[in-house]
């Protein structure tokens, strides 16, 4: 290819597929509709090929149109980091970073970071979508999030995913301190108990399943799965289930006073957090400027 889509037809074909038509996009991108259709027109011949026909209900994609719409999608996200990144630097943008992580890191250390962080990068905004990783795995792929924080497996590989360790702790199951089944010692002693925990198809809620559950075991346990441990939590406190939780749980003010870990014979394994971003997307030095805050208020909260 001897030319290269100006960024402005790629906007224009985004803006077609989103608004169902030509004469729609053109009004949402305050542009005539003969422009619109001669910037479609100039694109179609620089790629050499029809993006769209005109059905029953309106434009279609041809099918090179719509293999040129997921390049096209990623092409205008990362042309849009890539700006933001650099309106941040100059200190002239409102930018902003958008992660993902379970309920452990808002419970500790999420607060500080961002407080202390936007003290250093006051036009910087952070947001944080809460959830568990194979919930928020989608985002990240599509480049709504630049990175999430979760518990997963040392031995996970996800395609196009780069998995950057941050730290481990050690789990415990967490009790309400009155309940009858505070003082077990075994795994055997809580087969009647009811449980809450967090839900997750990856990571390491999945893989603790086998640990406390045998396959075809017909006890009458409760378990209730919750997208978040703040659920699980209140189960634990208010209705008498229990939970894994990492240990830094038993320090967080409110649940401390009655929260207690059952120490039975068994280990559960560690829990390692980590860092998740795509290699599709890299991650923004705004990001990664975040992350290494993170990094140090826990190396702080220790």
């Amino acid at each position: 290819m001897t030319r290269l889509p100006k960024i402005h037809q790629i906007n224009i074909f985004l803006k077609i597929i989103e608004y169902g038509s030509i004469r729609a996009a053109a009004i949402e991108l305050k542009q005539t509709q003969p422009g619109v259709t001669r910037a479609i027109k100039e694109l179609e011949k620089t790629l050499g090929s029809p993006l769209f026909i005109r059905g029953s209900r309106g434009i279609v994609l041809t099918e090179m149109g719509r293999i040129f719409e997921s390049r096209a999608q990623l092409i205008m996200k990362e042309l849009e980091r890539a700006v933001n990144e650099l309106e941040i630097i100059n200190g002239a943008s409102q930018g902003a970073v958008t992660l993902g992580c379970s309920s452990l890191l808002p419970f500790t250390i999420m607060s500080s970071s961002i407080q202390r962080f936007q003290q250093r990068y006051p036009n910087v905004k952070v947001n944080i979508n809460e959830g568990q990783v194979s919930e928020l795995l989608p985002a990240l792929r599509e480049g709504e999030l630049d990175f999430i924080i979760d518990a997963i497996a040392p031995d996970t590989t996800l395609s196009d995913i780069t998995i950057e360790p941050f730290f481990k702790t050690s789990a415990h199951i967490l009790i309400n301190k009155r309940h009858p089944l505070a003082s077990s010692t075994s795994l055997d002693d809580l087969k009647y108990a009811n449980w809450c925990l967090p839900s997750s198809k990856i990571g390491y809620y999945d893989k603790l399943n086998s640990k406390l559950f045998f396959e075809n075991d017909e006890r009458p346990t409760a378990v209730v799965r919750s997208n978040t441990m703040l659920m699980a939590l209140q189960m634990v406190l208010n209705e008498d289930y229990l939970t894994v939780g990492a240990k830094e749980m038993l320090k967080v003010p409110y649940f401390n006073k009655d929260l207690h870990p059952v120490s039975i014979k068994e280990s559960l394994p560690d829990i390692d957090y980590s860092f998740i971003y795509s290699q599709r997307f890299p991650l923004t030095q705004i990001a990664r400027k975040f992350i290494n805050k993170l990094r140090y208020e826990y190396d702080d909260y220790q």
